[in-house]
């Protein structure tokens, strides 16, 4: 098992402290059903409280069948949903606010934001497709319709105008180990100096040109 945040761990006693434990144990179960299958032990290993974890599927929020688990559909859509928070409220605090430190702050911020303030946050984000770890942000209502209500503070590449100079903030792209040779990276900045016939970026005292399917995985912040 890899790469699991770490939950904020709450004891099951009162109705808001399971609420929120539920939520914590779901966004755990969510990652590890991402690697791969998910078993009793692991979650109890990341949360410490198996009889929440059991008790969870009295809630009919999981299915425990030996040592596998598996959501129901109630519990996927929760799941599904405070992960989208958390790692939005991540993204929130990195490219906006610059933070190091910052889990403890998602971890309560998902659990305080409505839909509307997430679709806001996804929207001047720009529609993130990944977490500062490199996770994927599930997809909200937002993201498919793309209505571009404000600015995003996170743009693509093509977005940006040319002679504007922008820090890249992540890369969704093909191609990406050819890019971090060329030093393209998050946290680089560049400039763009033009968009056709490819797009052409300065970077430090380098020129480089790439293709526009490319382009368009890249995420800066002017």
């Amino acid at each position: 098992m890899e790469n699991i945040e770490q939950p904020c761990r709450k004891v099951a006693s009162s109705g808001t402290e399971k609420s929120h434990f539920e939520d914590e144990a779901l966004e755990v179960i969510w990652e590890l059903a991402e690697s791969g299958e998910v078993r009793l032990k692991d979650i109890v290993k990341e949360v410490g409280n198996e009889e929440g974890v059991i008790g969870m599927s009295k809630d009919g929020l999981i299915a425990v069948s030996e040592d596998k688990v598996a959501f129901t559909d109630n519990g996927r859509a929760r799941a599904r949903d405070i992960t989208r928070r958390h790692r939005l409220a991540e993204r929130l605090f990195v490219d906006v606010l610059d933070l190091k430190e910052f889990e403890e702050d998602a971890c309560r911020l998902e659990h305080a934001i409505s839909p509307e303030v997430e679709e806001a946050i996804c929207t001047f984000l720009g529609h993130p497709p990944t977490c500062p770890h490199g996770k994927a942000i599930p997809r909200g209502n937002c993201c498919k319709l793309y209505i571009k209500k404000v600015r995003p503070l996170v743009q693509s590449l093509p977005d940006l105008e040319v002679g504007r100079s922008a820090k890249v903030v992540f890369i969704n792209a093909p191609a990406m180990d050819r890019l971090a040779s060329i030093g393209l990276v998050p946290g680089a900045e560049v400039k763009l100096l033009q968009k056709k016939p490819s797009y052409v970026l300065g970077i430090d005292e380098t020129t480089v040109a790439i293709d526009e399917d490319i382009a368009k995985g890249i995420y800066v912040k002017p």
